[in-house]
C-alpha cells in the first residue's frame, strides 16, 4: 500500500471511530450496560477464553504446516501469533496485518516473501471456508435478508472461487508471463519488485507442492468454528440466548464491515455497526443490538490484550532461555 493511500485511510479510521463513538454516546442505553456488566457470568465468559485461546492454538498449528519450522518450538511460534492477532485487531486500517512479517523477520529471521506468502495462503483458506458457510445462511435466512446482501454473498463466494483457480494456474506455471516481461528491465527498482514477487511465488509454489490442503481445510474450518463459539458464550455471558446457529450468521453478516480497509482503532466502529446490523436484519431491536454490541467489544478487546500479553511473555521467554550462560 502506497504512504498516500495508508496515510488517508488512518485518517478515515480516525473519523470513523470518533463518529461511532458519538453514535454511541447519543444512542446508546448506558443503564443496560451497567446492568450487563453488573450480572456478568463469568462462567461463561471464561469459558470464551479458553475458546478463544484454542483458536489461535490452531491458528499457530496452521502457520507451523505453511512455515515449516524445525528449530523452533510451538511455544514460540504461537507467542509470535498472538501478538501479531493483537496487533491485527488493535491497529487501524488493516495496518495490523504489517505486523506478521515484521514479527516472523525478527523472531525467526523469515524473509518478506516467505512469511506473505504463508499470510496470504492462510487469509485465503479463511476466505475460501467462510465461503462455505455463506450458502447455507442465504437459503435458510433468504426472506429475511435484503436482496443486495444475497447478492453481495454470492458475489463474494465466486470472487474467492475465482482467485483461488487464477492463484493455483499462476501458481503452478513455471514462468509467469509477469515476471517474463518485466525480467529485463534496466530500473533497479522494478528488478527488485519483481525478485520479491518471484521469490513469493516460489513460497506459494512450495507450499503448493506440499499438498496439505486437506489438513489447512480442517484446522481453517475449526478455527472459525471456535470465533462462532467464542462469540456465542460472549453473548451468554452478557446475559443474552441466542441459537449457535444465529451467531454464525452475525458472524457472517459482519464480514463485509471488517473486510473495510478504514476500520477504527480497536475494530471501534466496524464491530458494533457489524453486530448491531446483523441483529436487526435477524429481527432484533437495534437498541439492544447496540448494547450487545458494545458489551461484546469490551470482552473482546479485553480477551484481545491478554493474547498480547500472552504472546509478548511466550517470546520474552524463549529469548531469555537463548541466552547464553556467560559464568
Amino acid at each position: 500500500m502506497d504512504k498516500p493511500l495508508k496515510n488517508k485511510n488512518y485518517i478515515l479510521g480516525i473519523i470513523f471511530s470518533i463518529f461511532v463513538i458519538g453514535y454511541i454516546f447519543l444512542k446508546l442505553d448506558w443503564s443496560a450496560v451497567r446492568q450487563i456488566f453488573s450480572t456478568l457470568n463469568w462462567l461463561w465468559i471464561c469459558l470464551g477464553f479458553i475458546v478463544y485461546l484454542t483458536n489461535y492454538l490452531l491458528r499457530t498449528f496452521r502457520f507451523k504446516i505453511l512455515l515449516q519450522l524445525e528449530n523452533f518450538s510451538f511455544s514460540q511460534l504461537m507467542g509470535a501469533i498472538c501478538l501479531y492477532g493483537m496487533y491485527l485487531y488493535i491497529l487501524p486500517a488493516k495496518s495490523g496485518e504489517i505486523s506478521y512479517p515484521v514479527i516472523l523477520k525478527r523472531s525467526f529471521n523469515i524473509s518478506l516473501p516467505e512469511s506473505t506468502a504463508t499470510l496470504v495462503t492462510a487469509r485465503f483458506f479463511d476466505f475460501a471456508t467462510i465461503s462455505l458457510f455463506i450458502p447455507v445462511v442465504l437459503f435458510v435466512y433468504r426472506e429475511k435478508l435484503p436482496t443486495w446482501f444475497l447478492y453481495s454473498g454470492l458475489s463474494f463466494c465466486g470472487c474467492v472461487i475465482l482467485f483461488g483457480i487464477i492463484a493455483i494456474w499462476l501458481i503452478r506455471r513455471r514462468n509467469p508471463f509477469i515476471i517474463a516481461k518485466f525480467k529485463t528491465s534496466k530500473n533497479r527498482w522494478t528488478n527488485a519488485l519483481v525478485n520479491l514477487f518471484e521469490n513469493f511465488l516460489y513460497h506459494l509454489r512450495t507450499i503448493d507442492q506440499r499438498r496439505q490442503y486437506w489438513r489447512l481445510w480442517l484446522i481453517t474450518i475449526g478455527i472459525w468454528l471456535f470465533v462462532y463459539t467464542n462469540f456465542y458464550l460472549i453473548v451468554l455471558g452478557l446475559g443474552y440466548h441466542f441459537s449457535y446457529f444465529q451467531m454464525i450468521v452475525v458472524s457472517i453478516l459482519m464480514i463485509p464491515m471488517t473486510l473495510l480497509p478504514f476500520q477504527g482503532f480497536a475494530n471501534l466502529g466496524t464491530h458494533e455497526i457489524g453486530w448491531v446490523a446483523a441483529f436487526s436484519i435477524l429481527g432484533h431491536n437495534s437498541n439492544e443490538a447496540l448494547v450487545i454490541a458494545v458489551g461484546s467489544h469490551t470482552i473482546m478487546l479485553l480477551f484481545v490484550l491478554m493474547l498480547g500479553v500472552l504472546g509478548f511473555l511466550l517470546l520474552k521467554s524463549h529469548s531469555f532461555l537463548s541466552k547464553p550462560d556467560v559464568r
